[in-house]
């Protein structure tokens, strides 16, 4: 039956209508004001998937009780996340065939540490991307950028101790930090770190009790006490670092813990939910897992194929065999998954073909608008397969963003230089995945 020219005009605006109605009814939501903050961050006392786990709450940087959560802040959050995904870019290892254990600025996820006798609360972003834990303290004598709540003060804490160049811990941090350590006239061991993005965090090396929100307390934590910045660091109080050394968050509480287990596993929650992330043990229920390799303190895993709606990619360049394994870093500090921009090409092409209800952006290949308002929109799946079967489905949710909130959809991925692949957060978000640096593997769930 034909519809007539006003019965599509009527429903045209009826969706309208529903769209502003629903927009209105959201941004309703995401109103800090209306929310306990408070309590926010005592979730992770609720029951966790192993006794012997440490928990920390977890929040999106864009969730109303984040640092960004501020309107006031938020534009220059996305000024932040812009700068903060080209802050990791390292050249992929291509000579691994077993694996391997070795003895900044964040985009994204925001934990809540105590720090201190007694304890201050921080609110700071966890990082895989780097093993060096710091926050911002008093005196800042070169420069401190603002932040919610008062910087970490040393000397209001009776178990606080600043760290001098004899210290073993020195020379950890030297190694944690892969820049060299130096000393001031009064021995203490000064450190500097520096991410891909040139920013900067330096201050002295120091010592206290950590304290989570659930009560655990670990004495003698080892992090960097920043006195001077520089780059774009945001609202945070500093940052929790995940790689793999004996300086990061997840070996310092597993070496205190019940079973001394190196592994961390997590929940990352989205813009309007709240999540976790868990160091030790963890529930292997209903996961499978992948070989996770370990090169210069950070995680990869082998990626083997990609499909969309069910059509394998050929990840080659035209003419070429592959000969080394495609390894791909694992890094929740960036939101977008990154490939090479052959397989970014052929992965958008791909998209296209089988999307319905959308058409390609002119000049934005990677992105689609809708054909009309009232155009039912089919998305496919794509896949992403790693070693001994793993599976990673990417549904529309995890394939598609809105930026800006409006109706055009554009790919989560980004095109990288030749050879790099990166796994970011936004394809494992809201799934339950662990990284068990003890057995070299990583989890994700099993998919029927």
């Amino acid at each position: 039956m034909a519809v007539s020219w006003e019965m599509k005009n009527a429903k045209v605006l009826l969706l309208v209508v529903m769209a502003i109605v629903v927009d209105a009814t959201s941004s309703a939501g995401f109103d800090r004001m209306d929310m306990d903050c408070s309590n926010i961050w005592n979730d992770e006392k609720e029951e966790s998937n192993s006794s012997s786990g440490i928990r920390l709450t977890l929040l999106h940087h864009q969730h109303p009780c984040s640092p960004f959560g501020n309107p006031g802040v938020q534009s220059h959050g996305n000024e932040l996340s812009a700068s903060l995904f080209f802050r990791r870019r390292h050249s992929p290892p291509t000579n691994i065939s077993v694996p391997v254990s070795s003895s900044g600025k964040l985009y994204g996820f925001v934990a809540q540490i105590g720090l201190g006798t007694p304890p201050r609360k921080f609110n700071v972003l966890i990082d895989t991307g780097s093993s060096f834990s710091w926050v911002q303290c008093e005196p800042c004598s070169q420069g401190c950028y603002d932040q919610d709540g008062p910087l970490f003060d040393g000397s209001m804490s009776s178990t606080a101790r600043t760290l001098s160049c004899s210290s073993a811990y020195c020379l950890l941090a030297r190694e944690a930090t892969m820049s060299n350590t130096n000393c001031t006239d009064w021995n203490t061991c000064r450190y500097r770190i520096q991410y891909y993005d040139l920013s900067v965090s330096k201050g002295s090396l120091s010592t206290d009790t950590l304290i989570t929100a659930g009560g655990e307390s670990f004495p003698g934590f080892i992090f960097g006490c920043s006195q001077g910045h520089e780059g774009i660091f945001g609202r945070y109080a500093g940052i929790i670092g995940l790689g793999d050394h004996n300086l990061s968050f997840v070996s310092q509480v597993a070496k205190q813990s019940a079973h001394h287990y190196r592994a961390f596993s997590y929940y990352l929650p989205s813009p309007n939910s709240v999540g976790y992330i868990q160091v030790g043990s963890y529930d292997r229920g209903s996961l499978t897992f992948t070989p996770m390799f370990i090169v210069d303190q950070l995680y990869y895993i082998e990626l083997k194929g990609i499909s969309v709606a069910g059509i394998p990619l050929n990840l080659t360049e035209e003419a070429q065999v592959r000969t080394v394994p495609i390894m791909c870093n694992v890094d929740l500090g960036s939101p977008l998954s990154v490939v090479p921009r052959h397989v970014f090409d052929k992965l958008s092409d791909a998209v296209a073909e089988e999307i319905e209800g959308y058409e390609r952006v002119k000049g934005m290949p990677w992105c689609f608008d809708p054909l009309n308002w009232w155009s039912q929109r089919v998305v496919p799946t794509v896949e992403m397969f790693f070693r001994d079967g793993v599976r990673l489905k990417l549904d529309e949710s995890k394939l598609m963003s809105e930026p800006q909130g409006g109706v055009r959809i554009c790919l989560q991925f980004e095109r990288g230089s030749d050879g790099f692949y990166m796994l970011g957060s936004q394809q494992v978000m809201m799934l339950y995945v662990v990284q068990d640096l003890e057995k070299s593997s990583m989890g994700f769930p099993e998919i029927d």
